[in-house]
């Protein structure tokens, strides 16, 4: 059999609604060959029954034993995945075909290592669709015409994207050499693969395009509706991401200004959004990952590149 163009890994964890209605959505896709990998992550409704009724032999499941979170079950997959491209997509989601296929062929016309598109987003009872606001400004600046190809050096501020893995396509081949994975957290665990992805790029495509609509439930599963213990595992996903820049000197020192900007907004967004149960805890966690910054890094930002970023580090340290 010839490789497919595409595998698609979609985590699942009492899924029953939707994923169905996901797999069938790209396996309908004619124009580009498909596989989807299904990871059922210990669910306990009936989506693997749902998963199972689908004949077709484009169609992988996977059953994990236990409960890890989704960034193990993407793990699993891309482990499985044969195509020449790998989409990592959520059991709930919708993906937009067109420009699904005109990114396979931007990607194959580029040889970029991916390809990075935007997104809508959308909450329950609205029908208001766009992307976040930093986001937003951060795609303008970048994205001027409808195709770009670019170095990470050149698009820096992408490491601060939110870190979603459904709007990235990326080259199997040369991420599995690169070790791309996904964070063993039950929450947050998207933020490895996302600086993964990035830093381990050698170009970047930038296709102005939206790939898929990110759908958001009452009660759904994203982080604004977790528990607060939870949001403990934000410092548990940012320890495993500097540990891997850590492992990659140059790439953690010419990116060091991006990841302080981020470990700094993404624990003020989180500090706000704890319970005082947990505030100490929380706060003593973020103090013990921003002492782990590298000094010379902290210079060059304080003297060179961001002092207002670098005052607000020490906020954080002292926290």
């Amino acid at each position: 059999m010839s490789r497919a163009d595409l595998s698609v890994i979609i985590p699942m964890h009492n899924a029953s609604a939707t994923v169905s209605g996901v797999v069938e959505s790209f396996l309908s896709i004619d124009s580009v060959a498909v596989e989807v990998i299904v990871v059922d992550d210990d669910s306990s409704d009936d989506s693997v029954e749902r998963v199972s009724a689908i004949d077709d032999p484009r169609l992988v499941l996977v059953r994990l034993p236990h409960n890890h979170g989704a960034g193990v079950a993407r793990n699993h997959g891309f482990a499985r995945a044969s195509g020449r491209y790998v989409l990592f997509f959520d059991a709930d989601d919708e993906i937009h075909p067109e420009a699904l296929t005109a990114a396979l062929g931007a990607l194959d016309d580029s040889g970029a290592s991916v390809a990075m598109l935007p997104y809508r987003y959308r909450r329950a009872g609205t029908t208001a669709e766009g992307m976040n606001s930093f986001d937003v400004a951060v795609w303008e600046q970048y994205v001027t015409s409808p195709r770009r190809l670019a170095r990470l050096d050149e698009v820096p501020q992408l490491l601060g994207f939110t870190n979603y893995p459904w709007n990235k396509i990326a080259r199997t081949d040369h991420y599995r050499r690169t070790g791309l994975r996904y964070g063993a957290t039950q929450v947050h665990n998207d933020v490895l693969g996302h600086w993964l992805t990035l830093v381990d790029a050698e170009t970047i495509l930038l296709l102005d395009q939206p790939l898929c609509t990110h759908i958001v439930g009452e009660g759904g599963r994203n982080l604004t509706n977790r528990e607060s213990r939870a949001r403990l595992s934000l410092i548990d996903a940012l320890d495993e991401t500097y540990t891997e820049l850590e492992a990659r000197p140059m790439k953690r020192r010419q990116f060091a200004r991006q990841y302080w900007d981020l470990v700094t907004r993404v624990t003020g967004w989180a500090s706000e959004r704890i319970t005082p149960d947990v505030r100490d805890e929380f706060n003593l966690r973020v103090h013990e990952h921003v002492l782990r910054i590298d000094l010379s890094d902290f210079h060059r930002i304080r003297f060179r590149q961001d002092a207002g970023l670098a005052s607000r580090i020490v906020r954080r340290a002292q926290t």
